[in-house]
Protein backbone atom coordinates (compact mmCIF):
# COMPACT_ATOMS: atom_id res chain seq x y z
CA UNK A 1 0.00 0.00 0.00
CA UNK A 2 2.95 2.45 0.92
CA UNK A 3 4.61 1.76 -2.98
CA UNK A 4 0.66 2.45 -4.12
CA UNK A 5 0.93 5.46 -2.23
CA UNK A 6 4.96 6.68 -3.22
CA UNK A 7 3.68 6.54 -6.86
CA UNK A 8 0.44 7.84 -6.23
CA UNK A 9 1.32 11.18 -4.32
CA UNK A 10 3.48 12.45 -7.28
CA UNK A 11 1.27 11.66 -9.91
CA UNK A 12 -1.93 13.92 -7.90
CA UNK A 13 1.05 16.96 -7.28
CA UNK A 14 2.08 16.88 -11.22
CA UNK A 15 -2.17 16.86 -12.24
CA UNK A 16 -2.74 19.62 -9.57
CA UNK A 17 0.23 21.76 -10.72
CA UNK A 18 -0.97 21.26 -14.27
CA UNK A 19 -4.13 21.81 -14.02
CA UNK A 20 -3.71 25.10 -12.19
CA UNK A 21 -1.80 26.70 -15.33
CA UNK A 22 -4.05 29.05 -17.12
CA UNK A 23 -3.22 29.04 -21.13
CA UNK A 24 -4.73 31.36 -23.21
CA UNK A 25 -6.44 30.83 -26.77
CA UNK A 26 -3.85 32.37 -28.95
CA UNK A 27 -5.91 32.10 -32.16
CA UNK A 28 -8.43 35.23 -30.18
CA UNK A 29 -6.99 38.17 -30.83
CA UNK A 30 -6.23 40.67 -27.82
CA UNK A 31 -8.99 43.58 -26.87
CA UNK A 32 -7.70 47.04 -25.81
CA UNK A 33 -9.14 49.60 -24.25
CA UNK A 34 -8.04 53.18 -25.41
CA UNK A 35 -6.76 53.82 -21.73
CA UNK A 36 -4.75 50.55 -22.57
CA UNK A 37 -2.72 52.21 -25.40
CA UNK A 38 -0.74 55.72 -24.62
CA UNK A 39 -0.22 58.11 -27.69
CA UNK A 40 3.29 57.47 -27.25
CA UNK A 41 2.67 53.97 -28.92
CA UNK A 42 0.87 55.00 -31.65
CA UNK A 43 3.16 55.09 -34.92
CA UNK A 44 3.84 58.24 -36.33
CA UNK A 45 3.91 57.53 -39.81
CA UNK A 46 5.99 58.95 -42.25
CA UNK A 47 4.13 61.22 -45.36
CA UNK A 48 6.43 60.77 -48.42
CA UNK A 49 6.04 59.43 -51.61
CA UNK A 50 8.09 56.31 -51.37
CA UNK A 51 8.52 55.52 -54.99
CA UNK A 52 8.62 52.57 -57.65
CA UNK A 53 10.28 50.26 -54.59
CA UNK A 54 8.41 47.90 -53.14
CA UNK A 55 5.94 48.89 -50.28
CA UNK A 56 3.45 47.30 -47.96
CA UNK A 57 1.56 49.05 -45.51
CA UNK A 58 -1.98 50.12 -43.53
CA UNK A 59 -3.33 51.80 -46.42
CA UNK A 60 -6.31 53.17 -43.37
CA UNK A 61 -3.93 54.58 -40.88
CA UNK A 62 -2.35 56.38 -43.68
CA UNK A 63 -5.44 57.77 -45.45
CA UNK A 64 -7.57 58.52 -41.95
CA UNK A 65 -4.59 60.55 -40.30
CA UNK A 66 -3.73 62.78 -43.33
CA UNK A 67 -4.27 65.97 -43.30
CA UNK A 68 -3.30 67.39 -46.42
CA UNK A 69 -5.74 68.13 -49.11
CA UNK A 70 -2.98 65.59 -51.31
CA UNK A 71 -0.29 63.85 -50.95
CA UNK A 72 1.18 60.86 -53.18
CA UNK A 73 2.60 57.84 -51.05
CA UNK A 74 4.29 55.49 -53.93
CA UNK A 75 4.55 56.68 -57.29
CA UNK A 76 5.34 53.71 -60.09
CA UNK A 77 6.20 53.48 -63.42
CA UNK A 78 2.08 52.70 -64.16
CA UNK A 79 0.30 53.45 -61.60
CA UNK A 80 0.15 56.18 -58.37
CA UNK A 81 -1.49 56.23 -54.97
CA UNK A 82 -2.48 59.67 -53.47
CA UNK A 83 -4.15 60.13 -49.72
CA UNK A 84 -6.52 62.96 -49.51
CA UNK A 85 -8.72 65.09 -46.76
CA UNK A 86 -11.42 67.29 -48.26
CA UNK A 87 -12.61 69.72 -46.01
CA UNK A 88 -16.48 69.84 -45.46
CA UNK A 89 -17.80 72.52 -48.72
CA UNK A 90 -14.72 71.32 -50.51
CA UNK A 91 -14.33 69.24 -53.90
CA UNK A 92 -11.69 67.90 -55.88
CA UNK A 93 -12.51 69.84 -58.50
CA UNK A 94 -14.49 68.90 -62.18
CA UNK A 95 -11.66 66.76 -64.10
CA UNK A 96 -11.83 64.57 -66.90
CA UNK A 97 -8.57 61.97 -67.54
CA UNK A 98 -8.53 60.91 -71.13
CA UNK A 99 -5.51 58.35 -70.66
CA UNK A 100 -6.36 56.40 -67.62
CA UNK A 101 -8.97 55.17 -65.28
CA UNK A 102 -8.94 56.15 -61.40
CA UNK A 103 -9.74 53.66 -58.20
CA UNK A 104 -11.17 56.38 -55.06
CA UNK A 105 -12.10 54.74 -51.86
CA UNK A 106 -13.65 56.38 -49.31
CA UNK A 107 -12.46 55.71 -45.51
CA UNK A 108 -13.93 58.05 -43.72
CA UNK A 109 -16.88 60.98 -44.27
CA UNK A 110 -19.30 61.49 -46.68
CA UNK A 111 -20.05 62.99 -49.48
CA UNK A 112 -21.54 63.21 -53.44
CA UNK A 113 -19.24 62.12 -56.29
CA UNK A 114 -20.63 63.28 -60.08
CA UNK A 115 -19.80 61.50 -63.45
CA UNK A 116 -20.71 62.49 -66.73
CA UNK A 117 -19.76 62.03 -70.48
CA UNK A 118 -19.56 66.23 -70.84
CA UNK A 119 -18.73 68.79 -68.44
CA UNK A 120 -22.16 70.23 -68.34
CA UNK A 121 -23.63 66.83 -68.12
CA UNK A 122 -23.40 65.06 -65.13
CA UNK A 123 -25.91 62.75 -65.23
CA UNK A 124 -24.67 60.19 -62.78
CA UNK A 125 -24.84 61.14 -58.92
CA UNK A 126 -24.72 59.17 -56.00
CA UNK A 127 -23.98 59.30 -52.29
CA UNK A 128 -20.94 57.46 -51.01
CA UNK A 129 -20.09 57.09 -47.29
CA UNK A 130 -17.35 55.30 -45.34
CA UNK A 131 -15.64 51.68 -46.86
CA UNK A 132 -17.58 52.92 -50.25
CA UNK A 133 -15.41 52.35 -53.83
CA UNK A 134 -15.86 54.88 -56.48
CA UNK A 135 -14.69 53.25 -60.27
CA UNK A 136 -14.37 56.66 -62.44
CA UNK A 137 -13.38 55.36 -66.51
CA UNK A 138 -10.87 57.21 -68.44
CA UNK A 139 -13.09 59.78 -70.48
CA UNK A 140 -15.30 60.46 -67.77
CA UNK A 141 -15.80 63.87 -66.32
CA UNK A 142 -16.01 63.44 -62.90
CA UNK A 143 -16.22 65.20 -59.02
CA UNK A 144 -16.32 64.33 -55.44
CA UNK A 145 -18.07 66.68 -53.37
CA UNK A 146 -17.86 66.41 -49.44
CA UNK A 147 -21.21 67.21 -48.30
CA UNK A 148 -20.87 67.45 -44.40
CA UNK A 149 -19.63 68.88 -41.23
CA UNK A 150 -16.14 66.74 -41.04
CA UNK A 151 -13.20 65.62 -43.43
CA UNK A 152 -13.54 63.58 -46.30
CA UNK A 153 -10.92 60.78 -46.01
CA UNK A 154 -10.56 59.28 -49.14
CA UNK A 155 -7.34 57.21 -50.94
CA UNK A 156 -7.09 57.57 -54.94
CA UNK A 157 -5.38 55.04 -57.42
CA UNK A 158 -4.37 56.17 -61.27
CA UNK A 159 -3.42 53.94 -63.89
CA UNK A 160 -0.79 55.47 -65.31
CA UNK A 161 0.64 58.16 -63.07
CA UNK A 162 -1.50 61.15 -62.56
CA UNK A 163 0.89 63.62 -60.59
CA UNK A 164 4.70 64.36 -60.21
CA UNK A 165 6.55 62.40 -57.97
CA UNK A 166 6.12 63.44 -54.22
CA UNK A 167 3.15 65.69 -55.09
CA UNK A 168 2.17 67.11 -51.46
CA UNK A 169 -1.31 69.75 -51.59
CA UNK A 170 -1.62 71.14 -48.08
CA UNK A 171 -4.57 72.58 -49.58
CA UNK A 172 -7.03 72.73 -52.31
CA UNK A 173 -5.80 76.41 -53.40
CA UNK A 174 -2.86 75.03 -53.49
CA UNK A 175 -3.59 72.13 -55.94
CA UNK A 176 -5.96 74.08 -58.17
CA UNK A 177 -2.47 76.46 -58.49
CA UNK A 178 0.09 74.26 -59.23
CA UNK A 179 0.21 73.90 -62.93
CA UNK A 180 0.51 69.96 -63.19
CA UNK A 181 -2.73 69.36 -61.92
CA UNK A 182 -6.25 70.08 -63.45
Amino acid sequence: MKKKLVYLIPLLLIGLLTSSCVQTDQNKPVELSQNDVNEKDILELEYKDFGNDPFVFNIEDYTKQNDTYRTTLWTGEYMQLTVMSILPGEDIGLEVHLDHDQFIRVEEGEGIVQMGDAEDDLSFEKKIEDDFAIMIPAGKWHNVINDSDKPLKLYSIYAPREHEFDTVHKTREESMADEHDH
